[in-house]
C-alpha cells in the first residue's frame, strides 16, 4: 500500500513516460499470473496465445519478427505450451523445414478464459474513463508505439536480427 500512497503523492513530471508504461505492464503481468495459475499459463506465454487465436498457422519466425524479440525467447515459450499442451505444431506441407502452429481445444479453452480476465482487468484500470476517452488514450499509446519504434529504427536498432 506503501507504493500506491508514495507513486500518488509523487508530482507527475518526476516518473518518466517509460517509467509509466513499465508500472502498468509489471501490474498486469502480475494479474495475469495470479489469474491464470490455475491455466498453468504464464503472463509471459499470454501474448503468444493471443496472436495464435487470432492468426493459427503462423511459424515461430513469424511471432518473432511480430513481437520484435528474438527467436529462442518465442521457442522457449511455445515449447512451454506444447509440453502443456496448449499449442501443436505441424509441418508446413510448403517447407517441411518448418512447422505452423496451431492452439489444441485446451488451449482455445483458454484462451477464451484468458481474455475474460484481461477484460476485467482493463476495465478496472480505465474505469472511470468515458469511451471516447479510452479510444483517445488508445490513440496516444499507439502513436507513441510508432514512434518508439521508428525512433528505435532510425538509431540503428534492428528488431529482426536477434
Amino acid at each position: 500500500m506503501q507504493h500506491i500512497k508514495n507513486l500518488t503523492e509523487t508530482q507527475i513530471s518526476n516518473i518518466p513516460l517509460a517509467g509509466y508504461i513499465s508500472i502498468i505492464h509489471r501490474t498486469h503481468m502480475m494479474h495475469l499470473n495470479h489469474e491464470m495459475k490455475d491455466l498453468n499459463i504464464t503472463a509471459g506465454q499470454f501474448p503468444f496465445l493471443m496472436e495464435l487465436y487470432r492468426k493459427e498457422g503462423i511459424t515461430q519466425d513469424d511471432m518473432a519478427v511480430h513481437f520484435h524479440i528474438d527467436k529462442g525467447t518465442v521457442a522457449r515459450a511455445l515449447k512451454k505450451m506444447e509440453d502443456n499442451e496448449i499449442i501443436y505444431r505441424q509441418i508446413d506441407p510448403k517447407n517441411r523445414r518448418r512447422y505452423l502452429i496451431f492452439l489444441t481445444q485446451k488451449g482455445k479453452k483458454a484462451v477464451c478464459k484468458i481474455k475474460d480476465i484481461d477484460k476485467e482487468w482493463e476495465n478496472r484500470v480505465l474505469d472511470g474513463l468515458s469511451n471516447s476517452k479510452r479510444e483517445e488514450l488508445l490513440r496516444i499509446l499507439k502513436g507513441l508505439a510508432v514512434k518508439s519504434m521508428k525512433n528505435a529504427r532510425e538509431n540503428g536498432v534492428n528488431y529482426h536480427e536477434c
